[in-house]
């Protein structure tokens, strides 16, 4: 069966026996990466890299890889794709992502801006740009990216009704649940995976 073929049937260890000595290929970092070793991956988005050193989206791979890996400077692969494209908002969204996980809430902030400039239909970094801004305290402005982002998406909440529906409802008292919080958490997790299969094809 053809590699491609085996990759997306999920049978990766079928890929990485079929190609672990040959010539580094993409296709096979990625097979590397989804059974999460992190390390033979990023050797493989290094050799590429030398091979291709104008390819900003390796530099992005072997960054998710160091990131997994917990090296201390992983950031510096996404630094260097965003300086070859500054104009992809994915890279910013990549990065934004790692600095919110590391830490540098304000950082992953100006990143996510920067990607919604880039890509402003894009309902996932506009959540995820609400769920940075809630961190810091700007709760009014991430509930009008959450709105938003649930318009592009189609989702329907009670942040999406018309001030005239709101009327028709019977008033009760605030619910101090998490149930938005945690909603809003599963709908990042399950569109960031989206995000990166996305770039791999």
């Amino acid at each position: 069966m053809d590699v491609q073929a085996l990759f997306d049937t999920g049978d990766y260890n079928a890929v990485i026996k079929q190609l672990k000595n040959s010539e580094p290929r993409p296709i096979l970092a990625f097979a590397y990466q989804k059974n999460k070793e992190w390390e033979k991956a990023m050797d493989i988005w290094t050799l590429l890299i030398a091979k291709y050193p104008d390819a900003a989206e390796y530099y992005v791979e072997r960054g998710v890889c160091k990131f997994n890996l917990r090296f201390k400077y992983a950031i510096q692969d996404f630094d260097q794709a965003i300086e070859m494209e500054p104009d992809n908002a994915y890279y910013y969204s990549c990065r934004a992502y790692i600095r919110d996980k590391t830490g540098n809430t304000e950082g992953s902030v100006d990143d996510y801006t920067k990607a919604l400039e880039l890509d402003p239909e894009d309902a996932i970094i506009l959540n995820n740009l609400g769920l940075a801004e809630q961190k810091l305290g700007f709760t009014a402005k991430a509930r009008e990216r959450f709105k938003y982002s649930d318009d592009l998406l189609g989702v329907k909440t009670i942040d999406s009704r018309e001030p005239e529906e709101y009327k028709k409802l019977t008033p009760t008292p605030p619910q101090k649940t998490t149930l938005w919080r945690e909603f809003k958490k599963m709908l990042t997790k399950d569109g960031f995976k989206v995000f990166w299969k996305e770039l791999k094809g």
